[in-house]
């Protein structure tokens, strides 16, 4: 991993960019970020562009990607915050310029489609955060969490589970610490042989995944070990599997995820509070962490913001 920038830690009264990225949105996520951002005395500024529709996407890329440049530019801007996945951050890969981030750093929220994003930054050695979008309804451990990790300059320690959540099962007992490297499973498969394929040497990986069959899943988990994206990982931290249609002749989630931890020989959890579920941690990604497959518990062993 190459040498961390870390962004200063959010507070209140500061400026918060909303961008569209990705997919469409809606007006009611909309006003349900800016309801979000008022809880958190954050100031927000919303991208020009929120509102457009173009297909699948949130108006067209050059719209959407001068929207996010803007937002990554501006030293008004304090941290961006994308309004949701969906798809449509590959294809403004080549045109964003992150350049402006290594003099003034700020924190990057989203998951899912996000996470093409995740993968640029972290290749660039900046941090940015797997984390809720601001329009999703929020839970007390969802707004803990972040909290937890965006608004303290101290490790977060031990990440707690929601009251009540089933724990963590092991899948491959162990132990093991190092950055964080992931995000969603059909991304990180998207984005093999790309120049932001993820590499989990000596890294803790962290994968979720919604709305996919078993077969699916066992092939984007192959497809990543069959590209060398897996090689030298030292644990898994995975989430919940949610929303999996039933497919004839289907295998159960958590067997292929086993089965994968088995042929890796590395310690992993899965059910973990992370993306596509109703309590979803903020996970800073290059972040030094540790995972106890045996404890079930994820801890953040340093501070992901300045």
């Amino acid at each position: 991993m190459p040498e961390l920038l870390r962004p200063p830690r959010l507070a209140a009264g500061q400026r918060v960019a909303l961008i569209a990225p990705a997919g469409p949105v809606s007006e009611e996520r909309i006003a349900g970020a800016l309801e979000r951002c008022a809880e958190l005395e954050l100031e927000p500024v919303l991208g020009a562009a929120a509102r457009e529709r173009a297909g699948y996407f949130a108006g067209p890329d050059a719209r959407r990607a001068a929207d996010l440049q803007a937002a990554l530019d501006d030293d008004g801007v304090d941290a961006v915050w994308a309004l949701r996945g969906g798809y449509g951050v590959t294809r403004l890969l080549p045109i964003l310029d992150f350049s402006r981030l290594a003099v003034r750093p700020k924190a990057l929220v989203g998951y899912s489609d996000i996470t093409a994003l995740h993968l640029a930054l972290t290749g660039a050695g900046m941090v940015s955060f797997h984390g809720p979008h601001p329009g999703e309804a929020v839970t007390p451990a969802t707004d803990a969490c972040f909290r937890r990790v965006l608004f303290r300059a101290e490790p977060a320690g031990v990440l707690p589970f929601p009251d009540g959540a089933e724990p963590a099962a092991t899948l491959v007992s162990g132990v093991a610490e190092g950055p964080l490297v992931g995000g969603n499973l059909a991304m990180l498969a998207a984005t093999c042989g790309t120049p932001v394929a993820m590499r989990a040497r000596g890294c803790i990986v962290f994968l979720e995944d919604v709305g996919e069959p078993g077969y699916r899943i066992d092939r984007m988990l192959t497809q990543l070990r069959l590209a060398g994206a897996l090689d030298g990982a030292l644990a898994l931290a995975l989430g919940q599997f949610t929303e999996v249609p039933p497919y004839t002749n289907d295998r159960p989630v958590t067997e292929i995820l086993r089965e994968t931890a088995q042929a890796l020989d590395i310690p992993a959890v899965v059910g973990l509070p992370i993306g596509h579920v109703r309590d979803n941690w903020t996970l800073p990604l290059g972040i030094r962490a540790r995972l106890d497959a045996d404890a079930g518990t994820l801890a953040l062993l340093e501070s992901a913001v300045t």
